[in-house]
Order: structure tokens, then sequence, then C-alpha cells
């Protein structure tokens, strides 16, 4: 059938293969399933497979373009990478969601039409949320409840804005969205659809989810989720939501508030969640530009990201996974029995820094070129300072804390052969991709852009250098000046405090009012009924006036009096 070709559906047939599965063999069904999906990937011509008809609408089930295409590609390494690192993993659900997971985001950005869509969207909220719950704690259990929720908030505002674009344009084809019509006022619609995109991509004020949840979940439970669910995000505003300008300033503080959390916490788990905040950010600044640069130096360091960023979580969860904690305090010094996944880190860092050499540095210029290219000054500033910001909490504290910081004491073995192996390949194409990109260019979607440009001009280098530079610099003075925020056991209060702490009285209050006034109007209505029943009782039971015995006589004079009345009513009339 021509719809199987879509990996979404491999990946998840092969998800529910692996729940009957012995450990054993499971895995390598695993790497079985992903390496066929990419062969069979391989082999398809862009274009659009497995139309379907659905009451009247044709469904288009596999939309493979230039742009979904690059987002199925990277989907397959990484989903190839996590298993690798998470070889050892013998929990049944926690490889379910390995497959299922991945399938359901490849299946999202291959969707052509809006119910394909929102089918694929909300199995990527279901599978995920089991890796929320994989260490089956209460704290997960409240994490993966409230992921859950504000997943499930994200899919519900998405079919809305699904059914009142349908009704506006009669089409289910996922295509480009305007989100205000030509007075300027806002197409409530696709507002809707925007602010579920939002949620996803973990917006300002909207993204306190990540945080929340992922570092629960287990070591590769986390690096799976750092991948997919922002990405199809991503994915699904280039694809409906480009050259939106309201993405400009929303993308733009993305990149900056971070920072600032990043600094100063000390879980170094939920440093990277954020450092996912920052990341999104600049690709939502190129989405929202719109030109071709821009859009390529979007969907370009989504691509990278997903490498690079992965590499970081995985180099941060091997020292996770042999000193069993991830408290910047309780960690350094394990540089000295550790040295292959302190130097794969230190790869990822310069990576994510877009130190040159680097996969970071060949996509991240690509969108500072497309805004510099509109002449927007202000944004080009702020993402030079979020670079510079990048560099500080990725690039620098987490290599820094986990393997140099000071001595812990912890002297734990290197990483097991598995999770190099993954590292290791994460590490080659950060560097081989880096230092010769035209594979990856040759991905972009627009390529009569690409063709022309070249990252390692002497401008783009001495732009690069002297950037890194100084924020290298701004690291040791903040360093010796004792200015740098010290690394203390701490519970860093963010945006969600609102909802989980006044919120939940709030919400408390409401049950409890709520509750009240039931008891209220159900205790009136009982006493209405029962007085209703008494007087029923009265008049009709055995005992009431309807039902004693009356003379004959008396029946007769009351049959002719009514009779009387009706005749004279009759005349009168």
């Amino acid at each position: 059938m021509p719809e199987l070709l879509n990996p979404g559906v491999i990946f998840t047939l092969g998800a529910f293969v692996t729940l009957f599965l012995a450990a054993g063999l499971r895995r390598y069904f695993m790497l079985a399933v992903i390496a066929f999906s990419a062969t069979v990937t391989w082999q398809m011509d862009l274009g659009n497979y497995g139309n379907l008809q659905l009451f009247g609408e044709t469904l288009t089930v596999t939309r493979y373009d230039v742009l979904s295409r690059l987002f199925v590609v990277v989907f397959h390494i990484a989903a190839a990478l996590n298993v690798i690192y998470g070889w050892h993993i013998k929990d049944r659900v926690e490889n379910f969601s390995a497959l299922a997971y991945p399938g359901a985001a490849m299946g999202g950005v291959l969707a052509g039409d809006w119910l394909t869509l929102f089918v694929w969207w909300e199995m990527a909220a279901i599978t995920s949320v089991f890796l929320v719950l994989g260490p089956r704690s209460r704290s997960t259990y409240m994490a993966a409840m409230r992921y859950l929720a504000i997943q499930i908030a994200s899919g519900v505002l998405l079919l809305a804005g699904i059914v009142l674009v349908y009704r506006e344009s009669g089409s289910l084809m996922f295509e480009a969205l305007a989100l205000r019509n030509e007075a300027g006022d806002l197409n409530f619609g696709p507002l809707l659809v925007f602010i579920a995109f939002g949620i996803k991509s973990a917006f300002p004020l909207l993204h306190n989810w990540v945080q929340d949840s992922y570092p629960k979940a287990s070591i590769t439970g986390t690096i799976m989720l750092s991948v997919f669910t922002t990405k199809l995000a991503v994915y699904a505003l280039a694809r409906g939501f480009a050259g939106t300008g309201e993405l400009i300033w929303l993308g733009a503080f993305m990149t900056l508030f971070p920072i600032f959390f990043a600094l100063i916490e000390n879980d170094l788990k939920k440093v990277l969640c954020y450092s996912i905040n920052n990341q999104v950010g600049f690709m939502v600044v190129g989405i929202g530009v719109g030109t071709a640069t821009a859009v390529n130096g979007a969907v370009g360091y989504a691509f990278g990201n997903i490498i690079f960023e992965s590499l970081l979580f995985m180099s941060l969860g091997a020292a996770i996974y042999r000193t069993g904690t991830s408290k910047a305090t309780e960690l350094g010094g394990i540089y000295r029995t550790m040295p292959l996944t302190m130097t794969l880190c230190v790869v990822g860092a310069l990576s994510i820094s877009a130190f040159p050499g680097t996969l970071g540095f060949v996509t991240k210029g690509l969108i500072i070129d497309g805004v510099a290219e509109e002449h927007l000054m202000l944004i080009w500033l702020i993402l030079l300072f979020a670079s510079a910001g990048v560099l500080e909490h990725a690039g620098i504290k987490i290599p820094f804390f986990t393997f140099f910081a000071h001595d812990s004491g912890k002297r734990p073995k290197e990483a097991p052969p598995q999770m190099l192996i993954a590292m290791g390949i994460g590490a080659v194409l950060c560097i081989g991709i880096g230092l010769y990109p035209d594979p990856l260019y040759a991905l972009l979607p627009y390529q009569d852009q690409i063709a022309g440009y070249h990252p390692y001009t002497s401008y783009h280098l001495i732009e690069q250098f002297q950037l890194l530079l100084f924020a290298v610099l701004a690291f040791v003075v903040l360093q010796k000046t004792g200015w740098y925020p010290a690394e203390v056991p701490s519970v860093n209060l963010d945006f969600d405090w609102l909802y989980r702490v006044p919120g939940r009285a709030f919400l408390g209050w409401v049950i409890t009012s709520v509750a009240a006034i039931w008891h209220l109007v159900w205790d009136n209505l009982v006493r209405f009924m029962e007085a209703v029943a008494r007087g029923l009782h009265h008049t009709h039971g055995p005992e009431g006036a309807l039902s004693r015995t009356w003379p004959i006589g008396f029946m007769a004079l009351f049959t002719a009096i009514v009779l009387g009345i009706m005749l004279i009513v009759t005349f009168l009339i």
C-alpha cells in the first residue's frame, strides 16, 4: 500500500512489534526498523503518496518534498543514535517509545493535510509521555500529567483551528496560513493553529513544560525528548507561518531569557533544557524573517541542533549514568577517568557555540545573514548577544562544571561502549559537516539561494572569532572577579510557579466553590422535590381529596353545573 511508505507508519508498526519481543532481540529489531525505513525513504521520489478519501475530502498521508525531507533525514539519524546510546535499556515501554515517538514526529513532518497532521501531533504527545513516566516515581507521574495536559491542550487548539480554517477555505491541505487579513486584523482560525504550534515550540510563557518534564525522564528518555517535539513544531511553523513578523520578536525573546535562567541553574539537565528554548528561538527568528536565506538557516540549524544538542545531552547523560547526579555542585574533576566523554562533550560544546569548523557555524550564520539582509539591526544585535550567551551557558558551563570546575572526588568509569559509539558518531557529524557542509546544503529547501553561499569567508570567520573571544573573556573575568553566578543547591523560580503554586491554589478554590454551589443547588432541589411529593401525596394519596368516595347525587349535581358553565361559555363565544 502506498501509504505505508510513510516512515511514521513503519516506525509505529515496528514499535508495537517490539512489545512482543525479548529484550535481547528487541534492540536489533529496532535498528532494523530504522534501517528499513531509511532505505524506503531513500528510494522515494519527491511527491505525494497515500492519498485517502474521507467523507469526500482527500487526505495526503505523505508529502515528501524539499522541506519535509531534511527533517525526515535527521530524525532517522537521531532515532538510530538514541537506540545505540540506550543499548543497555531493557524497559519494554521505553523501547516502544524509542520507535513510536520518532515515528509520530516523522509522520507529522510528512503530513500533507491538516487532519493527518493532527493525528500525528497527538500521537507524538501520547508516545512521548511514556518517556517522562519512565522512572515511575510520584514526581515523574505528576510531571507527566502536566506535560500531557499541555500537549493535549496544544492538540485541542490545533483541531479547533483546523475546523475554522476549513470552514473559511474549504480545503484540508496543510499549507501556509495568514495570521492577519488584509485589514490587519487577526484571523481566529490561523491564530489558534499558531498558538498550538507555539505551545510545542515552547514560546515564551509557554515554555516551562520543557524544564518541568524533560529532566525527570530517564537519561535516554531526556535525550529522545530533546529531539523531536520542538523540532516537529519548528517544521510546522516553517510550513505554516514562514514570513510571519510576530515570530521575529517572539524568537528574539526566546534566544535571550533562557540564558539568564541557565546561568544560575544548578541542575545541568535543566541548563540544557533552557538551551533548547534558546536554540529554537534562533530557528523561530529565521522562520519569521521568511526569506530564502533565513528559512534555509532555520531548518538547517534545526538539523544541526538535533545533532550537537543530542551530543551534549548524551555526554552529560554518560556522566550522570556513572555518577548518579546532574548537579553542578556534585560534579567536576571527572575528566580524569572519563577523558573520552569529556572530549566528545567539548566537540558538542564547540558546535553549539558555532565555532568555525563545526556544524553550528555553517548553519547559524545563515540565520544571522538572513536577518542582516532585511536590515533588522536590533534583531541582529540580539542574535549576536544570544550567540555569546550560548557559549556561556552551553558551550562553557556544561563541559566546565561537569568535568573541570572543582574536584568532586568522584572517579567514575569511562562511559559504556555503546554510549561512546553514539557520541562518537554525533561528534564526527558535527566536525564532518562543519568542514564539508555541501551534503547538508543540498538538503535545504531553497537551492537557488544556497548555491552561492560560502560560510568560510573572512567576514564570517572574523565576526565569529571576535564573538567567541569576547564571550570567553567575559566568562574568565566573571569567574575571576566572583561575579559569575555561583553554583549552589537551589530551586529557581520560573513562570510555571504562577500556575503550580497560586494557580493550583486558585484551582482548589474553584473546585471547592463549585462543589459548594453544587451541594447548595442539589439540597434545594431535593427539598423542592420532597415538597412536591408531599403535595401530590396530600392530594392524590389514599387519604387525599381526590381519592375520597363521593355520593352519586353530588356527582350528578357537579356534572350539571359543569355542563351549564360550558353552555354559557359556548353561547357567549
